[in-house]
């Protein structure tokens, strides 16, 4: 033990003075005996031994009350193993960066060194400590090492009362690490100060990804790097990724979410629990196995459903709820474990609302399976569920058009170019894609070249040529499983990866049966190409001839496929991909797509909002349920949201010169955070050799023994001598 006041020490001697004083005060009177008291000589005995005791007692109290106070002016402190550089007692300017990203969130097993808290609760015990053992006269500043992270302390002081203020006002946080950006600051703060040693602490995990190879300490300043997890393993599973394709063969709203796992631990992890959550509910649940350092893809199908809005039934008044468009909150998370921020990823799905189609046969069948739009049909509606996101009406060229406005898609199936122009069908189709309808011609054995390159003129995006056969026609009414060619045929060869409607076709082994369907006969097209619209081919034969062309007529688009849509000249519609591929189909044409792809938005990046003319005020609820409100928007056509602390759902409202504030779900957004942030495998040693100087485990002072820390015992003293004094106070309360 050691006193940093020792003069005060002598005064210890003052002890003696309660026991002086009680022998010079003690009474000497004589003794006599008086027969009429011998009676009472007994029971006085008794009475005399407790106040002996308790002046016994109270004389002890004093004594060791006079020996407290000098005691407690010396300032006592012990001397014990510190886990802080030895280079903290020295005089200094100093900058201590403490890292407050995710990763410090962790908590360890329970542990005799670490304990049970977080790494983050450990670092800012750290971070007082290093305050506490440096010395007089030494300043300090505080800055934070995550992504935009703020200066508690942002110049050098030696106010330890603001230090010990903003280290206990410290909270961890979502964002990722940023210590380059935080040595840079560092770096600045140190430079406005010559002379005196300079050194820089950095307080955090010591984990690979925070520590990388951009950060270069300064040339004149020692840098310290204080390591919370004292050098352990810190294993750890997290989602890291999360995205969602339409899975079409399950039907219209069905979509296919894909959890990216990872293991950042050395040891293998068996039967890991995974939810899978839509709007706040779980729906499907599954286990994973994981290797060191391994990673797995979990994979849900859902059928989402739309978002019920009420409607009134016309004529009655009565309301109904109806399917309409709305956006859905997923999300994928794992059992709980030490970092429990990282085991959930959030997913933005947007369902659209339902879709009508009009089917327009141009040559109806007796037999069912030979009709020209049986096989539409059962593309656009695989069941006959009430839910499904398409309706559809199909009607002959006798029926006529009827109103087109209500419907989102039409689609014409080996008609007559004569049907079509004697009933005007072929003016009523112009004006409805012209007014952004969207509108797909299939081709079949009713195709007179000569005549739909003059009725439909305005429609076709390129004039048809001349029908090329490929492959032998089956004959009609041949078996369901049998090929609808007979002989090679043709296969497509060549898809445009950049347009939309091919988007499900991309991955993995998707496009496999598209490519696979035989052809035996199509309509090859004239090679010039119209001047008017925009044309694009979007499916290709091998021998490069056009298969799926689209054109922009007006505000729509039309799309020609140059062979049947059933199986009178192919075998397109038995693959699989005939489902998926009619659909998309058909939502390209909607301007309707099953998904809408977004950036993802990390935390801490900056989210654009989308104004709409007249918008004045802005509401946006964060995960946690709190609100941020932004006012005075007129004119603008953009808000830049720069609040993205929480990863979750987060909801846009706006409001207009009424001031009522209503949902705009087109700007609903999903926040995740840095998976980077996951991975906590320790820097390498020769890393931390580069950065540091010196070392700090194992760090050992110049005269050989490890570094020493001062444990402060006047604290304690003041409470003991709290107590000396209501002992005080209780003994002279019972004479």
């Amino acid at each position: 033990m050691h006193l940093l006041s020792p003069a005060y020490a002598v005064f210890l001697v003052l002890g003696i003075l309660p026991v002086l004083i009680h022998l010079h005060g003690r009474r000497r009177a004589q003794v006599r005996k008086l027969p009429t008291l011998l009676l009472l000589r007994a029971s006085n005995r008794r009475v005399a031994q407790r106040t002996r005791l308790r002046h016994v007692l109270l004389l002890l109290v004093r004594v060791l009350l006079l020996m407290a106070i000098p005691f407690l002016l010396a300032r006592p402190f012990a001397e014990t193993d510190s886990d802080l550089p030895v280079q903290v007692s020295q005089t200094q300017r100093a900058v201590l960066i403490f890292d407050d990203s995710l990763s410090m969130m962790y908590q360890p097993q329970s542990d005799a060194k670490l304990g049970s808290a977080t790494l983050f609760e450990r670092g800012r015990k750290l971070a007082s400590r290093i305050i506490d053992a440096l010395p007089q006269g030494a300043e300090a500043a505080l800055i934070l090492g995550s992504r935009a992270g703020e200066t508690p302390v942002g110049d050098l002081t030696s106010d330890r009362t603001r230090l010990y203020s903003a280290i206990s006002a410290l909270r961890p946080t979502y964002r990722p690490s940023d210590l380059p950006s935080a040595f840079k600051r560092a770096t600045q703060i140190l430079s406005t100060h010559r002379g005196s040693l300079k050194r820089i602490y950095v307080i955090g995990d010591t984990s690979a990804h925070s520590l990388d190879g951009s950060i270069h300490p300064p040339a004149e300043t020692e840098v310290s790097l204080v390591d919370v997890r004292d050098g352990k393993s810190l294993p750890n599973c997290a989602v890291v990724d999360l995205r969602a394709e339409p899975a079409a063969s399950m039907g219209p709203r069905a979509v296919r979410v894909m959890a990216e796992l990872h293991n950042f631990g050395d040891e293998p992890v068996k039967e890991l629990q995974v939810t899978m959550l839509v709007d706040g509910q779980a729906v499907a649940k599954g286990l994973v196995d994981l290797q060191p350092r391994g990673q797995a893809i979990k994979r849900f199908i859902h059928i989402l459903q739309p978002t019920p809005s009420p409607t009134q039934t016309p004529g009655t008044g009565e309301s109904q709820t109806a399917p309409s468009a709305g956006l859905h909150h997923l999300a994928v998370r794992l059992s709980p474990d030490a970092l429990d921020a990282d085991n959930q990823r959030h997913l933005r799905v947007d369902v659209q609302a339902v879709l009508r189609v009009l089917v327009l046969d141009g040559d109806p069948r007796n037999l069912r399976r030979d009709d020209e739009a049986y096989y539409i049909e059962m593309a656009l509606r695989p069941s006959e569920r009430d839910d499904s996101q398409l309706q559809l009406v199909t009607r002959s060229l006798d029926e006529g058009l009827g109103s087109l406005a209500e419907f989102d898609a039409v689609v014409l199936l080996n008609a007559k170019a004569q049907e079509l122009s004697r009933r005007g069908i072929e003016r009523g189709l112009y004006e409805y894609v012209k007014g952004g309808g969207g509108l797909l011609i299939g081709l079949g054995d009713n195709v007179d070249v000569e005549a739909y390159n003059r009725v439909l003129a305005e429609l076709l995006p390129q004039p048809l040529a001349v029908i090329k056969t490929a492959g032998a026609l089956p004959s009609r009414g041949s078996g369901e499983g049998e090929s609808s060619t007979q002989g090679p045929g043709e296969h497509l060869g060549q898809l445009d990866r950049r347009h939309p409607l091919l988007q499900p076709f991309l991955s993995g082994r998707s496009s496999e049966s598209l490519l696979s369907a035989s052809f035996a006969r199509y309509l090859l097209l004239q090679p010039t190409p119209r001047s008017q619209g925009e044309t694009t081919v979007i499916l290709s034969f091998e021998s490069g001839a056009p298969a799926l062309t689209e054109r922009t007529v007006g505000r729509g688009r039309v799309l020609l496929f140059t062979s049947t849509l059933d199986r009178d000249w192919n075998d397109l519609p038995i693959q699989p991909a005939f489902l998926p591929l009619v659909q998309q189909i058909v939502r390209h044409l909607s301007r309707a797509p099953l998904q809408k792809a977004e950036t993802e938005t990390l935390i801490g990046q900056t989210r654009d909002i989308k104004l709409q003319p007249g918008d004045t005020r802005v509401e946006v609820t964060l995960p946690s349920g709190k609100t941020r409100l932004f006012e005075r928007l007129q004119g603008r056509k953009l808000l830049s949201f720069t609040e993205s602390r929480e990863p979750g759902f987060y909801r846009v409202a706006t409001a207009g010169d009424t001031g009522v504030l209503k949902a705009r779900p087109s700007e609903h957004f999903v926040v995740n955070i840095d998976p980077s942030e996951s991975d906590l495998q320790l820097a390498p040693a020769s890393r931390l050799a580069a950065l540091q100087r010196p070392l700090i485990q194992n760090e050992t002072s110049p005269s050989g023994k490890n570094p020493r820390r001062r444990v402060e015992l006047w604290h304690a003293l003041g409470w003991v001598l709290i107590l000396l004094l209501l002992g005080e106070a209780l003994l002279l309360r019972q004479k």
